[in-house]
């Protein structure tokens, strides 16, 4: 069987050599990583931003009702779950830019 590429030009199309099949099975037990996926390290982000956030509205609503007084430690962790909600909102814009500049790119 040949395919026709052009006016007079044919190539006959063939199976990869046993050298090729080792080097792509050779690159696809280098792209194994031993460790957490990146799916793993992200759900691990957004639970400590959702911890952290539960953390400060229950220290938040304990000053409100009198029974905590440490104004400054929950201001402090107020402000450290705003600053990751907004990582995460970073983190989320960041892959979504990355997954539209890999769908315009053509292949």
């Amino acid at each position: 069987m040949t395919v026709r590429i052009d006016a007079g030009t044919y190539v006959a199309p063939t199976l990869p050599s046993d050298a090729s099949e080792a080097r792509l099975r050779g690159t696809e037990e280098a792209a194994k990583v031993d460790g957490p996926s990146f799916a793993d390290t992200l759900q691990g982000v957004v639970e400590s931003a959702s911890a952290s956030h539960a953390q400060a509205t229950q220290k938040a609503e304990a000053v409100a009702q009198g029974t905590l007084d440490d104004l400054h430690g929950t201001m402090i962790s107020v402000k450290e779950a705003e600053i990751s909600l907004k990582l995460v909102g970073s983190i989320r814009n960041k892959l979504l830019d990355a997954f539209h500049e890999i769908w315009r790119t053509n292949v």
